[in-house]
């Protein structure tokens, strides 16, 4: 047994499995593209270390996609008899592994907080337990797990800059905009490149309504991302947003052709990004031609996923703007799902994922009324299904025009008026609320 670079004791054949499993978390805390490699050579070194395939089981279901879900499923009982040498903290890692892998988040999360407790320098399940936070809405927790964990860290400890960039994006989901910049930069001095701190101090220009700046920040940084996995696509997506906002919508069309759509990718993160985006320029009157029936062809054989309600929002909308029959499909499943799943998505699907993507499907039929009826009642629950401030930003845009839209004036100048306290020199807010008052 050999100490990982953080001082945790790792279950391993031999020094060269240690110094590529750190080699890996590394890549992962970076969003490194060759983290995958990383991770094969870790196996090389010893295909049957315990932690390698616990942390393959994680990766497989970060992608969210079904058929890498049934993989980290096997897991838990392939390793099993190897666990009984493993030391308690890579077993409550295998426990929060199955359980992620079988819908179980708030378990995975309990699992996560209970070795952070005794081994808060367990950088992977902390950076497992911010994300999973995000997953479930939870911004508090997102800023505190790292708050309750920074005690164990200081400026030597290997990988202090990448806790710093967790800790900027927690400040910044809740709304701490300035002490998020702070942390951001602080994060980057350690570490150039680091592709969560650059997009944690993006999501502050953004959620602040600066684009000129955030643009700036984002480009200047641009050699510290664009190495990232498939991470860089949402780079670009929030540079996207920020050009938007400064109407330079041939430069953002262009992006998108040429940067941000990745006809071989079919990862959720990326569809999302296309779907947003393309959502958004519509929304400021951009006509986007073909995009979307590209996105669509990719959702169209994932209408039962349902892995995450924000996921299956997203692929509704897509397939609803190509008047997909899918659509239906999606919703039907979704629907099915959220009374008879047994995992902890199901219920937020019912609740939250089911009505949101109704009103998602009814916009883009045009039945404005209907989309109103179906979004409003939960407006204030969508946190809960996952996702940014900013990404979610994306419905309460959809639900001002579909107010407008419908002639629901009081409401369209209600929500208007909610809009422009909050961004009162961004472009479109203002041109909505002109559209809500002159109603």
């Amino acid at each position: 047994m050999t100490d990982d670079t953080r001082g945790l004791p790792l279950t391993a054949a031999n020094g060269e499995a240690v110094t590529a499993f750190d080699h890996t978390i590394d890549g992962y805390l970076g969003l490194s593209f060759d983290t995958g490699e990383r991770l094969k050579a870790t196996f090389a070194a010893d295909p049957g270390m315990p932690m390698a395939h616990i942390l393959k089981g994680y990766f497989f279901m970060l992608m969210a996609m079904p058929a890498l879900k049934a993989k980290a499923q096997r897991i838990y009982g392939e390793i099993s008899e190897r666990l009984a040498d493993a030391t308690p903290r890579e077993q409550r890692h295998a426990k929060a592994m199955d359980a992620m892998a079988h819908g179980r988040a708030n378990e995975a999360l309990n699992c996560w907080e209970d070795i952070l407790a005794e081994h808060p320098r367990d950088a992977l399940a902390l950076r497992l337990a911010h994300h999973g936070y995000f997953y479930k809405g939870d911004s508090q927790n997102l800023r505190d797990v790292v708050v309750r964990n920074m005690h164990a860290w200081d400026e030597a400890t290997p990988g202090f800059g990448y806790v710093m960039g967790m800790r900027s994006f927690g400040l910044e989901e809740t709304h701490a905009h300035g002490a998020a910049i702070d942390a951001g930069e602080k994060a980057l001095n350690f570490n150039p490149v680091d592709p969560w701190a650059i997009h944690a101090v993006a999501h502050v220009h953004e959620m602040a309504d600066n684009p000129a700046d955030g643009i700036k920040w984002i480009t200047t940084h641009e050699p510290g991302w664009l190495g990232a996995n498939n991470f860089r696509y949402h780079l670009w997506w929030h540079r996207a947003l920020m050009r938007l906002d400064e109407g330079d919508y041939d430069t953002v069309l262009a992006e998108y052709d040429q940067s941000l759509w990745d006809p071989k990718s079919d990862e959720y993160l990326d569809l999302c990004n296309d779907a947003s985006l393309l959502m958004r320029l519509e929304l400021h009157g951009v006509d986007v031609g073909g995009r979307w029936a590209d996105v669509a062809e990719k959702c169209k054989a994932r209408t039962n996923d349902h892995l995450l309600a924000f996921i299956d929002v997203h692929f509704a909308l897509t397939l609803a703007a190509i008047d997909a029959p899918e659509a239906g499909e999606l919703y039907a499943s979704l629907a099915k799902y959220g009374e008879d799943g047994n995992d902890d998505n199901a219920p937020i699907s019912a609740e939250i994922g089911k009505p949101l993507a109704a009103g998602l499907i009814a916009y883009k039929q045009g039945d404005f009324g209907a989309a109103v009826d179906y979004m409003v009642p939960v407006r204030y629950a969508l946190p809960k299904m996952g996702g940014s401030n900013a990404q979610r930003d994306l419905f309460a845009m959809i639900l001002l025009d579909a107010a407008i839209r419908a002639g629901r004036a009081n409401l369209a100048r209600a929500l208007a008026a909610e809009r422009l306290g909050r961004m009162p020199e961004n472009a479109w807010t203002r041109a909505a609320h002109t559209r809500a008052f002159a109603a």
